[in-house]
């Protein structure tokens, strides 16, 4: 368990001032703010490359959007402030909760606190039967859709005070300049396109935070993923990816837990997407903790993976042995230093997704499974594909263990 101060502020996470206030309170807010509004960011990975080398700045307008229970301590209008705050033209079905909007793209930096159930009261952690609800007629679709908000270009979202976002997705969809930092993403819950009592294979459709399209330039960090109190991992149909990029260059995630989640990272969804060039999606995974976690760590296609000093543990359940990462179709990976731990129930290492004609390129150095090691890897180290242009700096994998969980998730904290 993370210590806790009054105000804990992690160096890898916030250069805020701080003083002996409430992390949820307007002055500590304000200190946040002020003191990064506008502020170059360093994320040691491949967002620093976005806006033609530049890298990512936080949002810089006039004001912060404080989104706490002391501002709205009705949960229903903290809901709609979280909208509002990100979305223009909205409209939300009053029996789906199916949110309609378009997504804004001005300087924005919102300071979120505590809860914001994206369902407004229709799921709860003992109750899920919203998702369950289907039509009597083939092919027999679910009633309720997916709850997701839109988040435009030039957004910053900072967490304080075990800020969560709950039962609910976000969607980064063309956008630029987005920022996701010390949030808690809890069970967001969704459901299968069809009744799994006809179709009992069919898997959900809801990932807690999609990046796609065109976006560029994204950083997530010192986050948390993690499906709640559920714990059937292997039913598929209630929980679909945690953080999935369809499309999307320039992102890092950095310092984010990953736990209690079947299917983790996708990164392009189809083989039809196999043969763009691997530069259309450009990904570095730093410092993660992926524990009590089974597959796609990441799963990828057409993509160029950085993934460097993360610490994998725990993989796999017992109706799905896992694996930790599954290298597909074109894409190319250069993997460093990362402690690979346990796996309970014998899964495998490297699941290769790719073939002949559309051959995966692997690069593995200074991991704590020996490189010279075929059996545990699966084949030998390619050369490396490309050589990052970013700054970075690689960390003794097993030394890994003992920094990684302290530091990886939220860590700006109150009493």
């Amino acid at each position: 368990m993370k210590n806790k101060a009054v105000i804990m502020v992690s160096v890898l996470l916030l250069c805020a001032v701080c003083d002996e206030t409430n992390t949820g309170s307007a002055s500590a807010s304000q200190d946040i703010f002020s003191s990064l509004k506008g502020k170059k960011i360093v994320t040691n990975g491949w967002a620093d490359m976005a806006n033609d080398g530049e890298g990512l700045s936080y949002a810089n307008p006039e004001n912060p959007i404080l989104i706490n229970d002391d501002n709205y301590p009705d949960a229903s209008d903290k809901y709609m402030a979280f909208i509002n705050a990100n979305m223009s033209g909205v409209n939300i079905n009053p029996n789906t909760g199916v949110i309609s909007g378009t997504a804004i793209d001005t300087d924005k930096f919102i300071i979120i606190s505590g809860d914001i159930d994206l369902s407004n009261g229709r799921i709860s952690d003992d109750d899920h039967s919203f998702y369950n609800q289907f039509g009597s007629e083939p092919n027999y679709s679910r009633v309720n859709g997916d709850i997701v908000v839109r988040i435009g270009s030039n957004t910053t979202i900072i967490g304080v005070n075990n800020a969560r976002i709950k039962f609910g997705g976000l969607r980064i969809n063309n956008e630029t300049n987005v920022i996701l930092r010390n949030i808690t993403f809890w069970d967001a819950h969704g459901s299968t396109s069809q009744n799994t009592a006809f179709f009992p294979d069919s898997k959900a459709s809801i990932d807690a935070v999609v990046i796609d399209g065109t976006s560029n330039g994204v950083w997530v960090d010192h986050c948390k993923f993690t499906n709640g109190a559920c714990t059937d991992m292997i039913r598929n149909y209630n929980h679909d990816g945690a953080l999935d990029i369809p499309q999307g260059k320039n992102i890092t995630v950095s310092w984010t837990e990953f736990t209690n989640y079947d299917k983790v990272m996708l990164v392009a969804g189809s083989d039809s997407e196999a043969n763009a060039v691997a530069q259309a999606r450009q990904i570095t995974l730093h410092h993660n903790y992926f524990h009590y976690t089974t597959q796609r760590m990441p799963r990828t296609r057409g993509a160029q993976m950085h993934v460097y000093n993360n610490f994998y543990d725990n993989i796999g359940v017992s109706g799905n042995s896992g694996s930790f990462m599954g290298p597909g179709w074109g894409a190319q990976f250069i993997v460093e230093n990362n402690f690979f731990g346990t796996k309970p129930y014998g899964g495998k290492t490297i699941e290769w997704m790719d073939n002949v004609q559309y051959r995966a390129k692997f690069f593995y150095s200074g991991n704590n499974k020996a490189d010279n090691d075929i059996s545990w890897w699966g084949r030998a180290s390619d050369p490396k594909p490309w050589e990052p242009a970013y700054s970075y700096t690689l960390q003794p994998a097993d030394a890994l263990p003992a920094l990684i969980p302290d530091k990886a998730g939220p860590t700006l904290f109150s009493d």
